[in-house]
């Protein structure tokens, strides 16, 4: 996705096989200040699918519950064709915000009609895991723990649900307490899923979201760290308090 930026790509200076920057100099000049500044001065905003999670539409959040073989062969089947309805328009840049909004709102709402027709429960998240592809990427677990070790506030930024983002951190034993998640939220009674908090949580919607958040508020240090696999995940920081930013998109 950030490869869709404006940002001349002709620019890029690959460091190796997994790494390119657009401006090593002012990279490398941003982590001096980052490391000047020291960890009281920094802070990590982070999306959560694709980007601390493996690159794979099927290891989402909401690929966890969509591909989970527990459920009726019927419940794949709708769920899957509303994603490949709706993913194509979720991911084209040529197209404008508005549509894609208006798309990713109507998928998010029509997920929502699903589950609480097929009664999922809440208590079932940590078999959907196991059963799941979604897994972190490699070093993200180690790289949560130098936080906490440093007392680094991160903030996990993202649209999907929070109850499967807080079961997976609790999995890999890396749920700290210098951790905050903005994530759509589900309402439970009696262990089946009875809706979402409003306002929902989608790529198109995060900075109408962190506009209403007192976190950025509450959280204020010089360094920002922001990172994310999408255009819009730069609106995770629009809100943010700080003197220097350095962004990390994957793809």
């Amino acid at each position: 996705y950030f490869k869709q930026i404006n940002l001349s790509m002709a620019t890029l200076v690959t460091v190796d096989s997994r790494t390119q920057f657009g401006d090593i100099d002012k990279v490398t000049e941003t982590l001096k200040r980052f490391k000047d500044g020291g960890p009281e001065n920094f802070q990590i905003i982070a999306d959560f699918d694709m980007t601390m999670t493996t690159y794979e539409i099927t290891g989402t959040c909401f690929g966890v519950i969509r591909n989970y073989p527990g459920f009726p062969r019927e419940f794949f089947e709708k769920t899957n064709a509303i994603k490949n309805e709706h993913y194509p328009i979720h991911i084209d840049l040529s197209l404008p915000e508005e549509v894609r909004r208006e798309s990713d709102h109507r998928w998010f709402t029509r997920m929502l009609d699903i589950y609480e027709e097929q009664g999922i429960s809440k208590s079932l998240i940590p078999e959907m895991l196991e059963k799941s592809t979604c897994r972190l990427r490699p070093g993200v677990a180690d790289f949560l723990a130098l936080a906490r070790d440093h007392n680094i506030p991160v903030l996990v930024f993202s649209g999907g649900i929070r109850d499967v983002i807080v079961k997976l951190l609790e999995r890999e034993r890396c749920m700290y307490d210098n951790i905050t998640i903005i994530a759509n939220n589900f309402k439970w009674e009696n262990d089946k899923f009875a809706g979402a908090e409003e306002p929902y949580i989608t790529a198109c919607t995060k900075l109408e979201v962190a506009k209403q958040n007192k976190y950025f508020s509450e959280v204020v240090r010089d360094n920002v760290l922001l990172l994310g696999d999408m255009v819009s995940d730069l609106a995770m920081g629009a809100c943010a308090q700080y003197k220097e930013r350095s962004v990390q998109g994957y793809y």
